[in-house]
C-alpha cells in the first residue's frame, strides 16, 4: 500500500482548539483593565459617576444626554469628565428644565426634617446593651437621631455620673 503525502492525507484532529486571543475592536488599544493598569500607572484615577441626565449649554444650542456613562478622571490635580451616551440637541430659546421649580423643590427638601426611622429591634438591642427598660431606650435614640451607637455610649455615660 502506497502512502499519500501528508499534503494529500484526510486526517480529523481530535485535539481541542487552543482558545484563540480575543479580537480587538476597530480603535481599541488596551482591554479595560490593562488601560485602568496603565492609566494608574501614569498617575491617574478613575471612578465611574452615578448620573441619570447630563446638561450641556452652549450659547446657541443645549445637549441633554439621558443615562449617560460619566467617569471622572483624577491626573495632577485636574479633573476631567468623560459622559458616554446618545446627545439630543435643542435650541437654547426652547430649552427650560423648569429651575424655578427645581429651585423651590430643593428649597422645600432641605427645610424638611429627616426623622430617622426607629426599629422595635433597634430598640431592644439598646435595651438590652444598656440594661434600660424599652420606654428609656427608645428616647434616647431619639435623641440621638437613630444612631445605636451613640446612644448606647450616651445611657452607659449617663450611669456612671
Amino acid at each position: 500500500m502506497v502512502k499519500l503525502p501528508k499534503g494529500m492525507q484526510n486526517k480529523v484532529k481530535s485535539k481541542p482548539k487552543r482558545p484563540q486571543p480575543v479580537k480587538k475592536r476597530e480603535g481599541q488599544q488596551f482591554g479595560s483593565r490593562e488601560m485602568r493598569r496603565k492609566m494608574s500607572q501614569q498617575g491617574i484615577n478613575m471612578d465611574q459617576i452615578d448620573a441619570t441626565r447630563v446638561i450641556i449649554e452652549g450659547s446657541e444650542k443645549t445637549l441633554i444626554i439621558e443615562q449617560p456613562e460619566v467617569i471622572l478622571m483624577k491626573q495632577a490635580g485636574q479633573e476631567i469628565y468623560q459622559v458616554i451616551g446618545q446627545a439630543e440637541e435643542v435650541s437654547s430659546e426652547n430649552f427650560s428644565i423648569g429651575s424655578e421649580k427645581i429651585i423651590q423643590e430643593i428649597i422645600s427638601l432641605e427645610n424638611t426634617e429627616i426623622k430617622p426611622i426607629i426599629t422595635e429591634n433597634d430598640i431592644l438591642l439598646v435595651a438590652s446593651q444598656t440594661n434600660v427598660e424599652n420606654e428609656e431606650a427608645e428616647k434616647v435614640l431619639k435623641e440621638c437621631n437613630g444612631d445605636i451607637a451613640k446612644a448606647i455610649l450616651l445611657i452607659k455615660n449617663r450611669s456612671k455620673l
